[in-house]
């Protein structure tokens, strides 16, 4: 097998915030200081209406391609639970705006927040093997958009991409390993031609327990002993973050402490970005890593299952960062928004499929 990393990243956020208190305002449906002060959400992105999960995976993928300096790409993977397309490949769109070519392994992943790192998987897998060069793998979701008014988790729903470009010549941070689990857990759900998610048992301590935290120490414990490692043997641990108390509870169940968890979260300015929410905090780290230096990413999806993959960060970091922008920079670039615009922007309005006239 080659030598098998990632290159560079990119990612894709939207400029416009909500306040959570906006939300809560309206709804009353839980309490401010649990979801700001506990859960650690203060505010979430806020989709504009030209933007969805091909224009912010284009977004984050032109900026990984334009920094790895790569012409042609061999393999695209878009790893999404909230495709705009039923049917149609969304990967196969964001290929055509790149303009990298028309011959690569193309297509969708889902299996819900961890889709992207299965696409992550995917093209690590192909580039190991010989079959391709290069390879680019994204998260991307809108979480916001396909979360109904009033739903307990509208205040911290978001959006967002992240781009991985891998290859095996000037690596970033190389793959040391990875291990998966999946188990049918129907802790969230959305049927087929249902526009929202939704909770597929009761809310509680319950829900999380078997799915978000089972499935999680499944595949974190796996990629120990299949490595031979422990949580000390780690920098940094990063975990899918739909909460930043998430990442929190898991790192402490799995035996890592705050210094190691601490680096990668973000999701306080942002809310749940899905797909995006672990390479999101991947790439958090690698803004501040240091040569030498390990990371673990881990990632869950509902329905449910997980991805745990080890990474070794390289000396080429160190230059690769001092020409990209940091995440914490770009979060820092925002314009708030009403609730009242947040479900505009977002097409929660009800209105008729079609116009009768050019008044109705």
């Amino acid at each position: 097998m080659h030598k098998t990393g990632i290159v560079s990243y990119g990612y894709g956020l939207p400029v416009c915030r909500l306040k959570v208190e906006e939300v809560l305002s309206v709804w009353r449906n839980a309490d401010l200081r649990l979801v700001r002060d506990q859960l650690g959400i203060t505010e979430r992105a806020v989709l504009q209406p030209d933007e969805d999960v091909i224009t912010l995976g284009a977004l984050a993928a032109q900026q990984a391609v334009e920094q790895g300096g790569i012409a042609e790409l061999d393999a695209l993977y878009l790893g999404t639970c909230t495709n705009p397309y039923e049917s149609r490949a969304s990967a196969a769109v964001i290929l055509e705006m790149l303009g990298s070519g028309y011959d690569a392994f193309c297509a969708d992943v889902q299996f819900a927040g961890k889709s992207g790192t299965s696409a992550l998987q995917i093209g690590h897998a192909l580039v190991a093997s010989g079959m391709a060069r290069n390879a680019l793998a994204i998260g991307a979701d809108t979480i916001n958009r396909n979360t109904a008014p009033g739903d307990l988790t509208e205040a911290y729903a978001g959006a967002g991409a992240a781009a991985l470009l891998l290859g095996s010549d000037n690596l970033i941070a190389e793959f040391d390993g990875s291990f998966s689990c999946a188990a049918d857990v129907a802790d969230n759900i959305r049927p087929q031609g249902e526009r929202y998610i939704r909770s597929g048992m009761g809310l509680g301590s319950d829900k999380n327990s078997i799915g978000l935290e089972e499935q999680t120490a499944r595949a974190v414990h796996g990629l120990f002993k299949k490595l031979g490692t422990s949580s000390h043997d780690y920098d940094y641990a990063v975990f899918q973050q739909n909460l930043v108390s998430t990442p929190r509870s898991l790192g402490r169940h799995l035996g890592f402490e705050p210094r190691q968890i601490e680096p990668g979260i973000y999701a306080g300015s942002v809310g749940d970005t899905g797909s995006a929410s672990p390479l999101l905090g991947l790439i958090n780290v690698l803004d501040q890593a240091r040569p030498g230096q390990k990371i673990l990413l881990s990632s869950y999806g509902f329905g449910a299952g997980s991805d745990a993959i080890a990474l070794t960060v390289t000396d080429a970091i160190l230059a690769y960062q001092q020409r990209a922008k940091p995440l914490r920079k770009v979060l820092e670039n925002k314009v708030y928004v009403d609730y009242g615009t947040s479900i505009k922007y977002e097409f929660k309005y009800l209105r008729a499929d079609y116009a009768l006239t050019a008044y109705l």
